[in-house]
């Protein structure tokens, strides 16, 4: 099934695309199907259960402030920390809020929005459920939606959603991708360009791309110039970092470390980034993004569309070969190949080179886990898209300087969902086991 530029890079505040994005997204679906079936009006009062994963991690993830100004009717690509606070602190005082931004509710959060640890509900998923009661109390509406990673939801009942999307050049691996671009004799970020446009406009997709690079790289600027505290108590350090390679002769893979760094803070802190392919991956793609613009390029719109086709159109692939939930090899490994990938077809690198590039940077996280303490996006989570930034940048220009470089893709994801499989499942969600629950905090 093909995937989107638009689907692997959301826009959305962090620090979690499944325990922030997802929920947001999950209470804005709810108030559209409550209006699509007329129920607003009866609608006198509104509660949220949420379960799994997201009940365990998700008060430090802000699930809740999430689910507020999703009922609200705010949208992930306008919201941010300092949002989700003025949203929150307005219900609190005011024990109701504006259903859509138009129908007046009551919501207490201590008491209509619980995290329910104790029992799960079908799939044992992410999931939250809503309930929409009458001026009576009784039940005027209950549905459920799951958050299935990447900021994507589905609702109960939905049973697989809509139909594939029907694009002129399909491909679900590395290799059926490079046949297409043999075939048609086209690099892969026409091939990528072309399937868009069977969706979108050229208009469409250009805006939506450069609006998507833009904010990447809003995210990195934000995350260079602030300091402070991280929620949690820990320090951000990109900053410091930052203005010590401005004073000393960096090379490009400790530029990159820097960038990656302060984009994953910027996440952390519940700052607006761009998912690629998840929130809390998002540094890698960002940090060669500006990697790659630090060498001055003419036409820096044109690059930065290449860039992110690429990294779409590998991060599809990858998905499709089954890495995905796999632990952290299928999170910041795949944003690594993504990054890797979008480098070297921004720096003019053949089609081999591309995919070379992608599995050089996969290659470097095979067998890693889903291992964040504390509940929250940071440790090691950060430091993991620190150190991916760098690996990614010697991947792309190790590729990118091999003539005819080998294409083992295909077989490195194979392993690395191979490795997901054997992997227990505590390892790949957050919060669940190794150091998250073996070390207290002191």
């Amino acid at each position: 099934m093909f995937l989107s530029a638009f689907e692997l890079f959301r826009i959305g505040p962090g620090p979690s695309s499944s325990a922030t994005v997802g929920p947001q997204r999950a209470a804005l679906r709810f108030v559209h199907d409550l209006a699509a079936d007329g129920l607003i009006p009866a609608t006198a009062r509104v509660e949220a259960e949420v379960y799994g994963g997201l009940a365990f991690s998700g008060r430090e993830q802000s699930t809740d402030h999430a689910i507020v100004a999703g009922l609200s009717g705010e949208a992930p690509e306008r919201c941010d920390a300092t949002a989700f606070a003025m949203s929150s602190a307005r219900v609190d005082v005011e024990g109701n809020l504006l259903l859509g931004g138009r129908h007046r509710v009551a919501c207490v959060p201590e008491r209509d929005l619980r995290f329910v640890v104790n029992r799960s509900v079908a799939f044992d998923g992410n999931a939250v459920r809503f309930i929409a009661r009458d001026s009576g109390g009784e039940p005027v509406a209950s549905r459920v939606y799951y958050s299935t990673g990447d900021g994507a939801i589905l609702a109960e009942g939905d049973g697989g959603g809509s139909l594939p999307q029907r694009v002129p050049y399909p491909f679900d691996s590395a290799a059926t991708l490079l046949a297409s671009c043999r075939l048609r004799g086209k690099r892969i970020p026409d091939i990528a360009l072309a399937n868009e446009c069977a969706l979108r406009s050229p208009g469409e997709v250009r805006s939506g791309l450069l609006r998507i690079a833009h904010a990447m790289l809003a995210s990195l600027s934000r995350g260079l110039a602030t300091s402070g505290v991280l929620p949690g108590g820990s320090l951000r350090h990109a900053p410091a970092q930052a203005a010590a390679m401005a004073a000393a002769e960096a090379t490009a893979e400790q530029r990159c470390r820097i960038y990656a760094l302060a984009v994953a803070e910027e996440n952390a802190a519940g700052g607006r980034v761009a998912s690629a392919p998840s929130n809390g991956t998002a540094g890698p793609v960002v940090a060669l993004l500006q990697a790659w613009r630090d060498g001055s390029p003419m036409d820096a719109e044109a690059g930065m569309q290449e860039y992110l086709l690429t990294a779409a159109a590998v991060g599809q692939l990858l998905r499709a070969s089954g890495v995905k939930h796999v632990g952290c090899q299928g999170e910041i490994g795949v944003a690594c190949a993504m990054a890797a990938a979008g480098y070297a077809a921004a720096s003019n690198g053949s089609n081999a080179q591309i995919l070379h590039a992608a599995e050089r940077a996969l290659e470097s996280h095979l067998g890693l886990t889903c291992d964040p303490a504390g509940g929250r996006v940071q440790d090691p989570c950060i430091e993991r898209n620190a150190r991916g930034g760098a690996l990614a940048h010697a991947a792309a220009s190790l590729a990118i300087r091999m003539p005819e470089p080998a294409m083992a893709l295909d077989r490195i994801a194979a392993s690395a969902v191979d490795r997901g499989r054997a992997m227990a499942a505590r390892y790949k969600v957050a919060s669940l086991g190794g150091v998250a629950v073996n070390m207290a905090e002191c």
